[in-house]
């Protein structure tokens, strides 16, 4: 994740110095931290499968839960109407645990963490005073968490779509306050539980991975 958040930095210092022609010097150079509400859904499918590798059960399930937390941002202005920025959450956003098999004496629980979310944007003024449209791309790393007596595979990096609408109320000294909600979808996830095809075979597939993102932000330009 380190390495992605290292190119999106090349990549936004490249845009703005290079394909913009301007110095940097000359940039207009925004920071920000922000507290965040958010929403996520997501569909699941556990398909198990017997030993001569047929499918015995499947299920399915759709789950969802929030999560609030922060994160920073840094932003360059291109000109006054575009700025390109990229907005990091330094905390992990944790899943509900879901328990199964209660019956048995070891119930069977997972969960999933969702780290290091970056997200890489445009931010477009809009004519309409202190409005503005927000497009991006994010990219976050999914670990599961499962105490059965299988491996689950790790996912690893996702990659989504984020667009939203804001606000910007200047409070001077070059302060600022922003509101603002996005939506965004994610990439599916498959995980299984290590046993090769031919066997007793789990895989997880989650799909149709959403979320929805309240923010209020303060911003320093310099």
């Amino acid at each position: 994740m380190k390495k992605l958040v290292l190119s999106i930095i090349a990549s936004l210092f490249l845009i703005t110095t290079n394909a913009m022609s301007f110095s940097l010097s000359d940039a207009n150079i925004s920071i920000g931290i922000s507290g965040n509400e958010a929403a996520y859904h997501a569909s699941g499918k556990e398909s198990a499968s017997k030993e001569d590798g047929t499918v015995d059960k499947t299920t399915e399930e759709d789950g969802a839960f929030k999560d609030g937390f922060g994160s920073i941002f840094v932003e360059v202005a291109v000109n006054d109407s575009v700025s390109l920025g990229i907005d990091f959450v330094p905390e992990d956003i944790k899943t509900p645990e879901n328990t199964s098999n209660e019956d048995r004496s070891t119930p069977q629980t997972v969960s999933a963490t969702f780290s290091d979310l970056t997200t890489l944007y445009a931010k477009i003024n809009t004519p309409l005073g202190g409005t503005y449209l927000k497009l991006g791309v994010s990219q976050v790393d999914v670990t599961i968490t499962e105490n059965s007596s299988r491996v689950y595979s790790q996912p690893g990096d996702i990659s989504g779509y984020t667009a939203g609408i804001g606000y910007e109320k200047e409070a001077g000294n070059g302060v600022a306050i922003r509101i603002e909600a996005t939506a965004s979808s994610f990439d599916d996830v498959t995980s299984n539980n290590g046993v090769a095809a031919t066997g007793n075979r789990n895989v997880v597939d989650v799909t149709d991975i959403i979320g929805a993102r309240a923010t209020l932000s303060l911003v320093k330009s310099f």
